[in-house]
């Protein structure tokens, strides 16, 4: 599927820290993206620096949207999601939820790897999508689920901090059960169950790093 073509030129700088929390967060460049990651710490609603600023859609057209982060400190590191068109929240009251589904199995988690654009294309993530407007956060993660993987899931168990996108958009991640079907890739270039030692070592877009210390927890639990 090709993404639209628009880009969103605004930026946003909004305050977010976790103190808890070490490691994660990364620049992001248009015009020269890589893999690498940088430390700094982000979270909740809350104290440091981040600076957001939008870019292109995930992989289908037509579909929900995800913002890439940038620490005020760094300049030249990952892109990440980007999220548009804004609404309210059904669970938050918060406009622009943009949902992560993490789906844990026999000791390992699934991570979903894009297709584009070009600069994410091959990083992998959390599947899901920007919650439609008054559908809950469970709601968006079976609807998404349901179109990325082919499966049907259940329950939506906060995971870690949200993640903020600028313009009011927040990224979360939440733990769901895997209820039927087998997950495939119907959106995605392939997807992957990785255990607590390969989540380290994978390249993952950099919004969803914020997660790695809980997700760890839960693969070593």
């Amino acid at each position: 599927m090709i993404p639209p073509a628009e880009w969103v030129d605004s930026e946003y700088v909004t305050f977010r820290q976790r103190m808890s929390m070490s490691g994660w967060w990364f620049a992001a460049s248009a015009a020269s993206a890589t893999r690498s990651t940088s430390a700094t710490a982000s979270g909740n609603e809350g104290d440091s620096t981040v600076r957001t600023i939008a870019f292109p859609s995930r992989c289908h057209a037509g579909r929900s949207t995800r913002a890439a982060s940038m620490s005020a400190s760094e300049s030249n590191s990952a892109m990440s999601h980007s999220g548009t068109m804004p609404h309210m929240s059904a669970t938050t009251g918060r406009a622009d939820e943009v949902v992560a589904g993490a789906i844990f199995r026999d000791g390992r988690l699934l991570l979903a790897q894009r297709v584009s654009p070009p600069e994410l294309a091959g990083l992998w993530e959390l599947p899901g999508g920007k919650a439609e407007p008054g559908e809950s956060a469970e709601a968006a993660l079976r609807r998404e689920l349901r179109e990325e993987l082919g499966v049907e899931v259940a329950g939506a168990q906060r995971v870690g901090a949200g993640v903020p996108l600028g313009g009011g958009r927040v990224l979360r991640a939440y733990r769901v059960e895997l209820v039927s079907g087998e997950p495939r890739p119907l959106e995605h270039a392939a997807l992957r169950w990785v255990d607590a030692d390969e989540l380290e070592r994978i390249d993952l877009v950099p919004n969803d790093r914020v997660w790695l210390p809980e997700l760890r927890a839960r693969l070593r639990g």
